[in-house]
């Protein structure tokens, strides 16, 4: 798994040439991560969507998906500062990349990272 900083973002290189964009946000005591995984338009045709990611949080760690304020769902997570080395940040990073990616394949058959 290759991970490339893209500005304030991680782009992860997941299997089969599939990718995921990875958002970071720095508060004092925290870093909190997110992905998209669907759009509006692309899941519009999916029945019980918000229904899927609430079974999906019911049955996963970390990761905590949920739609967002442009009715984006998202898969997110948070990471507490103290005691944070490279090698959890990438697991935490890494974990939600393809959880993210998972969920859209599953809900759209796409790749939209």
């Amino acid at each position: 798994m290759l991970f490339y900083v893209d500005g304030e973002a991680i782009q992860v290189l997941l299997a089969d040439e599939r990718r995921k964009r990875i958002a970071i946000r720095e508060t004092a005591d925290s870093f909190e991560l997110s992905g998209i995984v669907a759009r509006p338009s692309e899941i519009e045709a999916v029945p019980d969507v918000s229904l899927r990611a609430w079974r999906r949080n019911q049955g996963i760690q970390l990761v905590g998906f949920r739609f967002e304020r442009r009715d984006r769902l998202v898969g997110e997570t948070w990471i507490p500062k103290p005691g944070l080395g490279r090698d959890e940040f990438l697991l935490y990073t890494k974990h939600l990349a393809a959880e993210c990616d998972l969920f859209e394949y599953h809900l759209t058959g796409k790749n939209r990272d």
